[in-house]
């Protein structure tokens, strides 16, 4: 009886060896299939201690394979909880949900809650949608996608869809939600790549149509006297002269046709963003400024410049342009702890905003790229910052073709008379110092 027992044990033995080779043999084949090949998208896998790269297209073909795809039902990916569903599909789903582009800056987005469907149809091909939001109010956007080595090619298109809705996503972080009622539509077409450098803008065309907002009191600005803090002010409460025009031509060369914010200019700047996230850019048009000086700071928030927008879109129905522009004259900060227009002529050049002439008022519109800064550079990288200067006066668009022409040339060798002495460092002991020449 011990020869076939033993001869049992033996063949169980090596029978449960030739598993223990086989499901290595087998792991050792999904290993080197997970391996990315060289420019592929992939992700750190950390099973315990041991880590190594992973090809995500081939694990999103795993993941979608019918033999493993029920493996994923209530697993959880980061905040994402995953559902397999009998059609072949996958759901993820997060609330709440929230979500970072880099051309939006680094501040994520946060929404109340998010559904993600993911059906495959063929090889590499995919379509679903992303649900954002609950009930009636949901916003959804439909996608379809081909998988490739360097990441997932999106399209989407978001059919004409209500902002009140799209506000309604983010929650308190827009507050004046509450109050305002906000009318129009937006529609999108977008073209991106998910990859190893998160979602990635190839194309973006938005529409916004019948926009309008009302409710958030910016009405309350046309006799209110914001420019208390900026002293002194004109006699008459009016910045006049060519500053204006140099402020238009410095910050929003379009202020007088566009209605408080440019679409063109959001998808531009946007795609500059993901190039370049670190030199963050923010696309804001003078009545949007004023919107962050007068009410929502200038946090690096994606929400705060929404609101920005939602401000900016009243202001110019209850205020105007003229009104707009002449706020923003009065509370603009100027550096050396200056605002407002008259208070930074007089501070900087030593007379009133009004008897500027256009080279000067160029060079005081010049500074608000960043006045502390820009007044800093004139004393080591003054060729620079003339060559703004001088941009700014070819923008001026009311000045006649003679004068700008005069005023280029006097450029050449003008000196700020008040701002310059005051930027220089502190001459050595023993120097001999000169003035500037006006």
């Amino acid at each position: 009886m011990k020869t076939p027992i033993r001869s049992l044990t033996r063949a169980l033995a090596a029978l449960a060896l030739a598993t223990l080779l086989c499901a290595a043999g087998l792991l050792l084949v999904a290993f080197a299939a997970l391996t990315p090949r060289p420019g592929e998208w992939s992700v750190e896998l950390a099973l315990g201690r041991w880590q190594r790269p992973a090809s995500v297209p081939t694990a999103l073909r795993w993941a979608t394979h019918p033999l493993l795809r029920p493996h994923l039902d209530g697993r959880r990916i980061g905040a994402w909880t995953l559902r397999a569903r009998r059609d072949g599909g996958i759901d993820a789903q997060c609330a709440p949900c929230r979500f970072r582009l880099d051309a939006l800056g680094p501040a994520p987005v946060t929404v109340t809650q998010a559904l993600l469907t993911l059906q495959p149809h063929g090889a590499d091909r995919f379509d679903g949608s992303l649900r954002l939001g609950a009930g009636a109010r949901a916003v959804e956007l439909p996608w379809r996608g081909e998988l490739k080595s360097e990441g997932l090619q999106l399209h989407a298109e978001l059919a004409p869809t209500a902002l009140a809705d799209i506000v309604a996503l983010f929650g308190d972080a827009v507050p004046e939600a509450r109050d305002a009622r906000i009318d129009g539509r937006l529609a999108l077409q977008l073209d991106a790549t998910l990859g190893p450098d998160g979602l990635q803008l190839r194309r973006l065309r938005p529409t916004l149509a019948g926009v309008a907002v009302d409710g958030l009191g910016t009405e309350a600005l046309r006799d209110v006297d914001v420019a208390q803090r900026c002293r002194p002010q004109p006699a008459s409460g009016r910045v006049e002269g060519w500053i204006q025009n140099a402020v238009i031509a410095a910050e929003d060369a379009r202020f007088f046709e566009h209605p408080g914010y440019e679409l063109d200019s959001w998808v531009s700047v946007g795609k500059s963003n993901q190039v370049r996230p670190d030199t963050l850019q923010g696309a804001s048009t003078i009545t949007q400024q004023l919107a962050k000086l007068l009410y929502t700071g200038d946090e690096r928030d994606p929400m705060r410049k929404l609101r920005e927008w939602l401000y900016a879109v009243e202001m110019e129905r209850t205020l105007g342009k003229g009104r707009i522009l002449q706020l923003y004259l009065a509370v603009l900060p100027w550096g050396d702890g200056i605002c407002g227009a008259e208070a930074a002529a007089r501070h900087h050049l030593g007379k009133p905003a009004n008897l500027l002439k256009p080279r000067e008022a160029a060079w005081l519109a010049s500074l608000l790229v960043n006045p502390d800064q820009q007044l800093r550079r004139w004393t080591h990288d003054e060729a620079a910052v003339r060559e703004r200067v001088a941009a700014v006066l070819k923008g001026i668009k009311r000045l006649p073709r003679e004068r700008r022409e005069a005023e280029l040339e006097a450029l050449a060798s003008w000196q700020p008379p008040v701002a310059r002495p005051l930027l220089v460092a502190p001459p050595p002991r023993g120097a001999t110092v000169t003035a500037a020449a006006p």
